[in-house]
């Protein structure tokens, strides 16, 4: 299975015509009908339904699509990347992170202006991030937990668990909450795919408190919309939205927050870059705890 055949084969999907897409691709049309007939034959099933001047993908090509997109894309991604490793350029890296670390990590220090190497982020939850990067092409993970052999792993930092409430709430005054007080409110959780939530839990196991309302959302955009329109304190490790107030959470045993760890292939051809990278997150996850007042005074830098 060549990787024109596959382009010719987009052609064609994309336009329905062998006419129109020989004219894209700047090859003739006989030549297009014959590969297309020998991709068909390699793969034992017809992919596209013939009918008059058009041609329109199948259920077989349909389910053939986005395979045929994929590698495609693979192949000129790895031309792109092999191309500027035998040019000395710094390599453009994927990483696998959770939405919240994408949304305020990752995109954050993309935004900033610096010269963080990022091609994209890929969005999986914490206890899947590892197996999704060796599993895809990737280049770093980042999580809750350390990176599991055969990978690399290195520790980026603590992140808080924050607590926000609207600016009319009678603890919007306040820069920390005490966890015993906390529980009295109605709080909004992520679901326990999240890690914030685990540590919201065992934080009140511990300290054998029990909650007076709780509600569990998947998305943490959400629980800041219902935090904002008076249902409840949301706990969430994302900036606030909405307006919304921040309180540190102090637990008996300190505040509470979520470790980050970023793992990666220690022989990738790119680990030098991968490592800068690591850094340029390890001293966001710094600054970004900073941002609290009260975390600098109760835990330092979280380290």
């Amino acid at each position: 299975m060549e990787l024109r055949v596959l382009r010719y084969f987009l052609a064609v999907a994309e336009a329905e015509s062998v006419t129109a897409a020989a004219r894209q691709v700047h090859v003739a049309q006989p030549s297009i009908s014959r590969q297309l007939k020998a991709l068909e034959k390699d793969l034992g099933v017809a992919l596209f339904t013939r009918r008059a001047g058009s041609l329109a993908l199948n259920a077989a090509g349909r389910r053939f699509l986005p395979i045929a997109r994929d590698l495609v894309r693979r192949a000129e991604q790895a031309a792109e990347t092999m191309g500027a490793v035998g040019r000395g350029e710094e390599a453009a890296l994927t990483v696998v992170a959770p939405p919240s670390t994408v949304a305020y990590l990752l995109a954050p220090l993309m935004a900033s202006g610096g010269t963080a190497p990022f091609r994209d982020a890929i969005q999986e939850q914490p206890s899947k991030v590892f197996d999704t990067l060796l599993a895809s092409d990737a280049d770093l993970g980042i999580s809750t937990n350390p990176a599991p052999p055969p990978l690399e792993s290195a520790f980026l930092g603590r992140t808080p668990v924050i607590a926000q409430l609207p600016a009319e709430h009678p603890w919007a005054d306040r820069r920390t909450i005490a966890l015993a007080e906390l529980v009295t409110a109605p709080l909004i959780v992520m679901t326990r795919a999240n890690a914030a939530r685990l540590v919201v839990d065992d934080a009140i196991s511990r300290a054998g408190l029990t909650t007076a309302e709780l509600a569990e959302t998947g998305s943490s955009a959400f629980a800041q919309a219902l935090a904002a329109a008076g249902r409840g304190v949301c706990l969430v490790t994302d900036d606030a939205r909405f307006g919304l107030h921040e309180l540190i959470v102090a637990a008996p045993d300190g505040p509470l927050t979520v470790p980050l760890y970023a793992g990666w292939d220690p022989t990738h051809y790119a680990r030098s870059t991968i490592q800068v990278l690591v850094e340029a997150l390890r001293t966001h996850c710094r600054q970004h705890a900073r941002r609290f007042p009260a975390l600098r005074a109760e835990a330092g830098d979280l380290r």
